[in-house]
């Protein structure tokens, strides 16, 4: 049996006004892939588990898996 996921995250569809849980509306558009990629539409996930409910854009989602890596890396050092 596998054990259940603390966060769950699902893709939907954009919300209305691409307005972000984290307090911005997300731009239409951004550089996955660096400085030189190609601009590609911003995706949007519900997120929940660990006391969070709510519509997240990608860019809020990278910058915490970030922040969540460095303090992890921190740690073990």
């Amino acid at each position: 049996m596998l054990p259940k996921a603390d966060i769950t995250y699902k893709e939907i569809s954009c919300p209305a006004g691409r307005w972000c849980d984290s307090g911005h509306i997300a731009p239409k558009e951004f550089r996955r892939e660096g400085p030189e990629s190609l601009l590609e539409p911003t995706k949007f996930f519900h997120v929940t588990g660990l006391g969070i409910d709510g519509i997240y854009c990608e860019p809020c989602l990278i910058i915490v898996n970030w922040a969540a890596r460095l303090k992890r890396k921190r740690k073990g050092s």
